[in-house]
């Protein structure tokens, strides 16, 4: 899955204002950027097989340490705790705060548990391995996808406020770009080789985020005092 981890990244915002949606973003595929690091160390593996699913050209057969059942419980925890324990001056429900950003680098797998075929091990490579294979079915995946991202983004739009507003320009760039990797992945040509590919995911994770954290920056106290000047 892709764009359902940005679905939940921004209902997840709107549960606790104070975090950026750019941290929810990096937490929604965590396990996806630490996939990528993972294989380009050598330490996880795929491969490029066009006839894999009828929706995805890679198999997937060993990552244990990114994609596992155990393996997302621990990057969840790391993911809250490093959250924590990061400097800040704005300590109102930080526990909460942090809860959520385990809670979103957690969520990464019951959602890839759902459109994979089944190759998300519980623990180790030679433990009972998860995937519902939505992917064999291509109609299903693209609705199932676009489903919980809309939602996702309903609700972002729908409980923003004044000191959290939507930005509509910004945020439209930020949908039109994540629309289009999804579709370019989907309808373009293979990738070359798996160097590529990790390369990508890490890129595309972190630019992804970047856009985020800017489309949803808080309101300044100059906008909100602008905001109350201006005559209604």
């Amino acid at each position: 899955m892709f764009l359902g981890h940005y679905g939940v990244a921004f209902a997840l915002k709107r549960a606790h204002p104070k975090l950026s949606l750019g941290t929810l973003f990096v937490a929604t595929q965590l396990l996806d950027l630490l996939w990528g690091i993972f294989v380009l160390l050598g330490w996880e593996h795929a491969r490029i097989v066009p006839e894999n699913s009828a929706f995805t050209r890679l198999e997937f057969w060993d990552y244990p340490i990114s994609h596992s059942l155990v393996g997302a419980l621990t990057w969840g925890i790391v993911a809250a705790a490093c959250y924590y324990s990061w400097p800040t001056r704005d300590t109102t429900r930080h526990w909460q705060a942090a809860a959520i950003v385990g809670l979103a680098a957690f969520s990464h797998y019951p959602l890839d548990v759902l459109v994979h075929l089944p190759d998300l091990p519980i623990m180790g490579n030679d433990s009972p391995k998860l995937g519902l294979g939505l992917w064999n079915h291509p109609v299903a995946t693209m609705v199932a996808e676009l489903l919980v991202f809309g939602l996702g983004l309903a609700v972002y739009v729908a409980l923003g406020s004044k000191r959290h507003r939507v930005r509509p320009g910004r945020l439209a760039v930020l949908v039109v770009v994540l629309l289009g990797t999804y579709f370019a992945s989907v309808y373009g040509p293979p990738p070359p080789n798996m160097t590529t590919v990790g390369v990508s995911v890490i890129v595309l994770v972190l630019v992804a985020a970047a856009l985020a954290a800017w489309a949803d920056r808080r309101t300044s106290p100059e906008e909100l005092e602008a905001q109350h000047l201006t005559p209604h």
